[in-house]
């Protein structure tokens, strides 16, 4: 049934005939799901992992519930899709520097798992950030057990509404910015995986803006700066 406003204002309703088989062409297909694979085969020869969060505000989402409400064994339909770009550095002495909040930690969790596997000498720095440490600091025993054994050398976290005054990944990256700027100077690598609306956008700003200031230049060197760092290679976003 479909209505419009016809003279004097009045509403005027008109009975469609359409047969039900027709409905679904009335609307686009769904698109697939992208999840970064969250494990390295190095570590987890046999499987693949993915991280899936559940978010229900301010509507449910379609398939990271579904696959929440599955029970083991069920089979699943999948692709993978190859990247050329969002993977470690061929040089495994390189520094690697991640910022991954929330689920966008899925693929740093594979790097970490890459570079302990294969004793890899560079360096690793993750900026991890959710709502609250208690239940969304993602793999927290595992993290914990990279730094103990050296494989991630720094973890800053950033659980926003655990305090009165809201702290992200950005935050923690500017608190550090001084070495962050040191170790981009040493040719490390920055990655970004998340949020594209926000959380990217910040991050880029605040790159930039330590960029602009340990290594003193202008905002128009600094973006400069970080151009190279794109072209080159060496600052890479999976964002969504």
């Amino acid at each position: 049934m479909e209505s419009h406003t016809g003279p004097h204002n009045q509403r005027v309703f008109r009975t469609l005939h359409v047969q039900a088989q027709e409905i679904p062409n009335l609307f686009r297909r769904m698109q697939p799901r992208l999840y970064s694979i969250a494990s390295s085969l190095k570590a987890y020869p046999d499987s693949v992992h993915i991280t899936v969060g559940i978010n229900n505000e301010p509507y449910p989402g379609l398939c990271s519930n579904w696959l929440a409400s599955l029970s083991e064994g069920s089979e699943v339909p999948v692709f993978l899709q190859a990247t050329s770009q969002f993977r470690l550095p061929e040089d495994d002495a390189k520094p690697v520097i991640m910022v991954g909040p929330g689920t966008g930690i899925a693929p740093f969790r594979a790097f970490l798992q890459e570079r302990a596997a294969c004793n890899s000498p560079g360096r690793n720095w993750l900026f991890f950030g959710e709502r609250h440490e208690e239940n969304g600091f993602y793999y927290r025993e595992e993290l914990e057990g990279f730094m103990t054994q050296g494989c991630l050398t720094h973890l800053h976290t950033a659980f926003s509404r655990d305090q009165g005054q809201r702290i992200y990944v950005q935050d923690r990256m500017e608190e550090n910015g001084e070495e962050l700027w040191n170790w981009l100077q040493e040719g490390a690598y920055f990655y970004v995986c998340g949020d594209a609306a926000r959380m990217a956008r910040d991050v880029d700003s605040a790159l930039r803006r330590i960029v602009a200031r340990y290594g003193n230049m202008s905002s128009e060197q600094a973006d400069d700066y970080v151009s190279n760092l794109t072209r080159n290679g060496r600052y890479v976003r999976d964002v969504y």
